[in-house]
């Protein structure tokens, strides 16, 4: 089988651009007719100007950022007889092995289809990320659900049973293949 590379979806990238454009504007409407909406909440013009500009930079960011994906899509995962590489952006060479991986399973939060890849050693890979964010995050992953790794296939180019049918291919095609050598 060849490798499967998973891009990012348009779809979130759509939705983001068309929300932080309207806080943009929301913003601009905000830092010009700060002294027509002052009222008997917000009694300072100048508050309103602050909230504006507070609201221009940040959704500005967002515009920018939904600009970026929609014009160029980030691979967001490999899927290989070598195993699964889930940060190809950081690294295209780090993969899970398939012989560490013990399986998938899908829970549903809030309408949203998670699948769970649950691996031999959860703490070598607790123990191997350098990042702070990305290691609490795996860590409330593997105290919630059992395993550091889950993908919501929601903001990716492919559909969650898609992805799903994918990895159990592969998983059952190249984990008896790593047991057999």
């Amino acid at each position: 089988m060849e490798t499967i590379e998973i891009y990012s979806g348009k779809r979130k990238s759509v939705l983001l651009l068309i929300g932080s454009f309207a806080f943009v504007v929301v913003g601009f409407w905000f830092l010009l007719e700060a002294d027509n909406l002052t009222g008997w909440r917000v009694e300072s013009p100048v508050y309103m100007r602050v909230i504006g500009i507070a609201s221009i930079l940040f959704f500005g960011l967002g515009t920018f950022l939904s600009i970026k994906r929609l014009i160029k899509s980030e691979l967001s995962i490999i899927i290989s007889p070598v195993g699964l590489n889930l940060n190809p952006e950081k690294s295209r060479d780090e993969f899970i092995q398939w012989s560490d991986i013990t399986g998938f399973k899908e829970i549903k939060i809030h309408s949203t289809r998670i699948i769970i890849i649950g691996v031999n050693n959860p703490e070598y890979w607790l123990n191997n990320e350098t990042g702070i964010v990305k290691k609490k995050l795996m860590q409330f992953n593997f105290n919630n659900y059992g395993s550091p790794f889950n993908i919501a296939a929601a903001g990716l180019d492919i559909s969650s049973d898609e992805l799903f049918e994918s990895l159990n291919r592969y998983f059952n095609d190249y984990n008896k293949q790593a047991e057999q050598s």
